[in-house]
């Protein structure tokens, strides 16, 4: 058993991928495996991993579902590591012994170990207010607080013993990382490293947020919250909170 599974679901970037897969190849003094799922619409990526021709990098075509989380879960099911990041092609570990350095977290006990993010927008790195260690903290301690208030960043940001590993919810789009975080979470030992960072890179043309309707689809995730999680009232109250104070504050700065 390798320590480590990186799942690196792709679509059609190979460039993008490339940074990726070499922030993870300039990993120190760990052993890993990398879970490749490629749905894109031509086969430049398989190629690509092919010619690497490195047996620690498991490639396979993915057949492109209904939502791109279909692709995502297909990687979570092939895990064989002791500890488990999925990790977008359009992410990057920043450190070259940012795996060792999860391990010995790891080694403390916690089931999770959340790191940082640094945002690229546009290929510049973006200047952002990152949540205070309290903030995230009491977030991550009450993760229904997260379908609110987005503490943790993309997907990378998380690593996951495998036993407690579980697939995204296919139906979900525009919260569906949110609410994986918030089953993560819910009753586990979590340590918070900031000194750890994923970068990620935003305002590429194939990134998913980037073309879909926030409202319609917040709507769309919030029926299928409501009927998960029908008899929990801090995620219903969330939900609710999220959508009147953040979506409809966004909503009349527009008009303004």
């Amino acid at each position: 058993m390798k320590t480590f599974s990186i799942v690196l679901p792709c679509y059609n970037d190979l460039s993008l991928l490339k940074t990726a897969l070499s922030s993870v190849l300039q990993q120190k003094g760990i052993d890993y495996e990398i879970i490749i799922t490629d749905d894109s619409q031509d086969d430049s990526i398989e190629q690509y991993i092919q010619s690497l021709s490195h047996d620690d990098i498991h490639y396979y075509h993915h057949q492109q579902g209904v939502s791109a989380s279909d692709n995502w879960n297909a990687g979570l099911q092939k895990v064989s590591g002791k500890y488990v990041i999925l990790m977008h092609h359009d992410e990057e570990m920043v450190q070259d012994d940012y795996l060792k350095r999860i391990s010995l977290l790891m080694s403390k006990g916690a089931d999770v170990v959340i790191s940082q993010v640094k945002i690229v927008l546009n290929r510049q790195e973006k200047r952002q207010s990152l949540p205070s260690r309290w903030l995230k903290t009491f977030v991550c301690k009450h993760p229904a607080c997260l379908f609110l208030i987005n503490v943790i960043g993309p997907c990378a940001c998380l690593t996951i013993r495998q036993e407690h590993l579980q697939d995204f919810n296919r139906n979900l789009r525009w919260l569906v990382d949110v609410e994986w975080y918030y089953r993560m979470l819910r009753g586990k030992m979590f340590l918070i490293d900031k000194s750890l960072t994923i970068r990620s890179h935003h305002g590429h043309q194939g990134q998913i947020t980037q073309s879909l309707n926030v409202k319609e689809t917040f709507k769309s995730d919030q029926s299928e919250l409501m009927k998960t999680y029908a008899t929990n009232k801090t995620v219903r109250r969330m939900l609710w909170l999220y959508q009147h104070l953040i979506l409809g504050t966004k909503h009349i700065l527009r008009k303004i």
